[in-house]
């Protein structure tokens, strides 16, 4: 019986998928339709011969001409007399095998006549041909086609917003940064953003697109407490600013109420998605940063959460308590070192490190067909026991086609399982062996999988594999435990007991001091400026803001053996600071304590909780909606240029930031992104499809032989010269544009693949 169901639910997924794909296929299809249409309305009314009209390339499957009626499969290209002798119409109206183009063929506009004496290469003489009509008609049957790719962007878009049937994100802030530069400019949590630089704002997507573009200072007009302001907050930002934060500290707003990430992760069993959190600990919750300070001031002991579970649509909200333990989030010291080299290993608790935990499965892949579960700590993979992820890598780079044993704890039960790495997809190196596995780190027992040398841990001497009793006079059963000892004890020596096999092992390890017990700080404490700074620059050139670790400890390495003043909020949420005196010394510029939080969430695995949503809407006046359509279309359409001229001028100078040809999406990348706007409903596709449309109007507007920017091009050189380009000159400039459009398309779509094959272990 289990087995018809699943396949039974594989049968209704597949189904499902296959209907949203050909919703998206018709849409694209539309707006090919659509560009075409342009260009043969255009044809017909400038006196244009008009052979074929078609949606698609390749074989004819089917069409229609007047007088011939239906026909399907292939036709002969009739002269212009055997149409009359005939008594068809001159126009064949036909759909083709690939439906992800198009084109108008009129006569003359690609027949080449090569007169058989002389060689000579001749346009057609026939007076209806398309290059036998003046420039300025030519124009207007090129540009038709770009003309109605806006027309239609700005009539779905007007569709849209009258039906009234779209979500978008909230153009509405989240808690601040004090730090941050949204924050010194004056905008507070719960500013809704009217307009940025000028141009209205209807999404949080509009505040972050026109954010990343826009290339000096954000100027921001806002309504606070639903009354729009009359000030204007102007966010002045550098180059650096503008490369390491393009979004100058906006974030948006969230809502208590819990996303599908929460079904994936491990550690909430008890959750489920749609959940809306009203109390933390007994105390009432309407922002999600209340959740936030809930769990960083937990000491490491579980938060009771109240949530309300909806049911039935006239049935009321379930309520449910529930005790979530936290996630413990290390940091390394410096950031960027762990990403550079990807390894987790520079993140440990003064040098323990804990084991690996699975905690995503990706369907396909080997990890998957072995029977990995979210949740599994790796007690020894191949050969080695308590494996870092570095251990892994090792084995899985030399193991393709190798079963690989490996032995997992799952739910305090130790597994078996096999698995064979292999290879992920790659065009332009040969990419390492994988399995398909999201790793992170255990989150309760107190195993220790490897100790870094030079730490306070390696005083102590442990092999891998020991696990954790005490640490000082406190009891550790799991790594929360190990914490909060180790934080009790920051500036002494403190003993230290750890199983070893049977045996138990007594030793002592030394603990830094910083400016976080010092100073008697919270857990939820943020540093807002050392001696006056609140930021610092570094060797290579990042400009790294406070609370960061590492801001804090490169600013206090400036004062050693001076006393300084430290301001300090006493949590994410708090607005009032506070001002205490610091003395510097060698042995305490180390906030070790600030690299560990205790969190809800794994980020990981996707946002847990769900976007604050507003309807987008006309209020039902169709020129109402007419005019935001237009609005939006054109906001489009310069968006699409000054990010094409912020990829040009990032990739020349190789600066890095969002704006970057590996945020390129492809076909693969634009169809999935369709299929998820299609599961939502039609709306939402129809706004996608809609900034498509606008997207292919300015593509198609590009100076490159082959689309109609290079024709416009040669029209104007003709119009200039007098004369035609020469034949051979816009065979040769075709050809080329046509091999540029090519390797583009090889390098968009390698890249999805790789995007959609990598990520994973």
């Amino acid at each position: 019986m289990t087995e018809k169901l699943t396949a039974t639910a594989a049968l209704a997924e597949w189904l499902l998928n296959s209907y949203l794909v050909l919703k998206v296929v018709l849409g694209f299809s539309i707006i090919i339709f659509v560009h075409e249409l342009g260009h043969f309305l255009a044809a017909k009314w400038m006196g244009v011969r008009v052979d074929r009209f078609a949606v698609g390339f390749f074989y004819r499957l089917c069409g229609y001409r007047r007088g011939e009626g239906l026909t399907f499969g292939r036709r002969p290209n009739y002269k212009p007399e055997e149409l009359a002798a005939k008594g068809y119409g001159e126009t064949d109206y036909c759909l083709n095998a690939l439906p992800f183009g198009g084109y108008v063929k009129m006569l003359g506009e690609d027949d080449i006549l090569i007169d058989e004496q002389t060689g000579v290469m001749q346009r057609s003489s026939d007076p209806r041909a398309f290059t036998n009509k003046s420039v300025g008609r030519r124009l207007v049957v090129v540009s038709a086609g770009v003309v109605f790719n806006v027309a239609f962007a700005a009539l779905l878009y007007a569709l849209v917003y009258l039906a009234g049937d779209v979500q978008v994100w909230a153009p509405v802030l989240g808690r601040l940064d004090l730090n941050s530069p949204a924050a010194k400019a004056g905008l507070l949590p719960g500013d809704r953003i009217l307009t940025l630089n000028g141009s209205a704002v209807h999404s949080f997507d509009d505040v972050a697109k026109r954010s990343i573009l826009a290339e000096g200072a954000l100027r921001l007009r806002v309504e606070r407490a639903g009354q729009p302001l009359e000030r204007e907050f102007v966010i002045a930002r550098s180059a650096a600013d503008k490369e390491n934060a393009p979004l100058a500290g906006l974030m948006p707003a969230l809502t208590t109420t819990l996303s599908d990430a929460v079904a994936a992760n491990p550690q909430r069993r008890e959750l489920k998605p749609g959940d809306r959190v009203t109390a933390a600990n007994g105390q009432p919750i309407d922002d999600v940063f209340q959740i936030v300070v809930a769990f960083e001031s937990c000491a490491g002991r579980p938060v009771k959460l109240t949530v309300e579970r909806p049911r039935g649509v006239a049935e009321v909200p379930e309520t449910v308590t529930t005790a979530e333990w936290p996630v413990l989030r290390v940091g390394a010291i410096d950031p960027e070192d762990a990403s550079a080299s990807g390894a987790a290993e520079l993140a440990h608790l003064l040098g323990f490190h804990r084991r690996r935990m699975v905690l995503e499965v990706l369907p396909g892949w080997p990890g998957a067909a072995a029977g990995f579960q979210a949740g599994d700590v790796l007690v020894q993979w191949d050969t080695v026991a308590n494996p870092l992820f570095r251990d892994v890598t090792a084995s899985t780079d030399v193991s393709e086609g190798r079963a690989v044993p490996v032995l997992v704890e799952r739910d305090g039960r130790l597994a078996t399982l096999t698995v064979t790495p292999r290879r992920g997809f790659s065009l332009t190196k040969t990419a390492p062996p994988r399995v398909g596995l999201v790793f992170g780190e255990e989150m309760l027992r107190a195993v220790v999988a490897d100790v870094t040398p030079g730490t306070p841990a390696a005083e102590l001497g442990m092999p891998r594999g020991a696990e954790l009793v005490a640490i000082g006079e406190r009891e550790v059963h799991h790594w929360l435990d190990v914490l909060e000892g180790l934080k009790a004890a920051a500036g002494t020596t403190v003993a230290v007991r750890y199983r070893s096999g049977e045996d138990q092992i007594a030793g002592r390890m030394s603990v830094p001091s910083s400016v976080v017990n010092e100073l008697d700080m919270p857990a939820t404490a943020r540093i807002r400026s050392i001696a006056g700074d609140d930021a610092v620059t570094l060797d290579d050139g990042r400009r790294v803001l406070l609370p960061a670790p590492l801001a804090v400890r490169k600013l206090l390495e400036r004062h050693v053996g001076q006393t300084v003043p430290v301001e300090f909020a006493r949590s994410i949420i708090a607005r009032q600071t506070e001002t205490l005196p610091f003395t510097v010394r060698a042995d305490n510029i180390d906030p070790w304590q600030m690299r560990f939080s205790y969190e809800f969430d794994l980020p990981e695995l996707g946002p847990h909780f769900t976007r604050m949503l507003v309807p987008i809407t006309a209020g039902g006046n169709p020129l109402t909606a007419l005019g935001m359509g237009l609005g939006q279309a054109g906001d489009d359409l310069f968006d699409v240029y000054r990010i094409m001229k912020g990829l040009v001028k990032n990739t020349l100078t190789r600066q890095r930031g969002a704006l970057s040809v590996k945020n390129v999406s492809g076909p693969i990348g634009i169809i999935s992104a369709a299929v998820d706007r299609a599961k939502a409903g039609f709306g939402d596709l129809a706004f996608f499809l809609a900034y498509i449309s606008a997207n292919l109007a300015v593509l198609n507007l590009l100076p490159i032989p082959v689309v109609d920017g290079g024709l416009i091009v040669f029209l104007l050189l003709e119009r200039l010269r007098g004369k035609p380009v020469s034949i051979k000159v816009q065979i040769a400039a075709t050809l080329t544009g046509l091999g540029l459009i090519v390797l583009s398309f090889v390098f968009v779509t390698f890249q999805d693949i790789v995007k959609w094959w990598g990520g994973s272990m």
